[in-house]
């Protein structure tokens, strides 16, 4: 069975949190999904019908993830990988502070978080470029392993990292990052070629 020279993306978003239908900010703390949530991820699901289904998801060890994760693996044939680097983006000071008190007590960081969100991180958090190098670097180091010329893959994250990896994968700026959070819960699917990997790959050493 040769390499493979691309891949089949399937990636869903969980559910919210009692911290997101709050509004405060939530980074890598581990909560379950309110019924909302669930809800709105078991509609994705059964919304979804591929052929083939993934043979394989990537997610993280966070609840949630492996919650939706355990939800989108219909065929029994289908793996869960779970890898901690697909954790949600590390908010550091801001994590579970409500986003009105953030721009009450903060008002230039938080205009400019949401403005230009690229351009600053939570004290003692973490900057979008980095997570976004670390989710998919990760995701690409996992592909690498997946069997088949074109297999079919899932990648099941939390909400911050889910709209970096669709940054990625819809190859937009990390800037857009709000716009993909606006997005409904829904399986999504991508065609990534291995000479995007590749062109990926290539810039990422330039840059080191």
């Amino acid at each position: 069975m040769g390499k493979p020279i691309g891949y089949t993306i399937h990636l869903l978003r969980v559910g919210e949190t009692s911290w997101d239908a709050d509004s405060r900010i939530i980074g890598q703390t581990d909560l379950p999904m309110t019924q909302a949530g669930s809800d709105s991820v078991a509609k994705a699901v059964r919304n979804f019908h591929p052929t083939p289904p993934p043979s394989l998801i990537l997610t993280s060890n966070e609840e949630t993830a492996q919650r939706a994760a355990k939800l989108l693996a219909s065929s029994p044939d289908t793996k869960i990988k779970s890898f901690d680097a697909l954790a949600n983006i590390g908010m550091g000071l801001w994590e579970g502070v409500l986003q009105s008190d953030l721009e009450d007590r903060c008002p230039s960081a938080y205009n400019q978080w949401k403005d230009t969100p690229e351009r600053i991180a939570p004290p003692e958090g973490e900057s979008l470029f980095d997570a976004q190098d670390r989710l998919v670097s990760i995701i690409i180091k996992a592909l690498s392993k997946a069997k088949g010329t074109h297999p079919s893959v899932a990648v099941v994250l939390r909400p911050w990292a889910w709209a970096l990896v669709r940054c990625w994968l819809k190859e937009q700026k990390i800037g857009d990052l709000w716009a993909q959070l606006n997005e409904p819960v829904q399986v999504e699917s991508f065609e990534l070629m291995k000479s995007q990997i590749d062109a990926y790959q290539r810039r990422a050493k330039a840059s080191a």
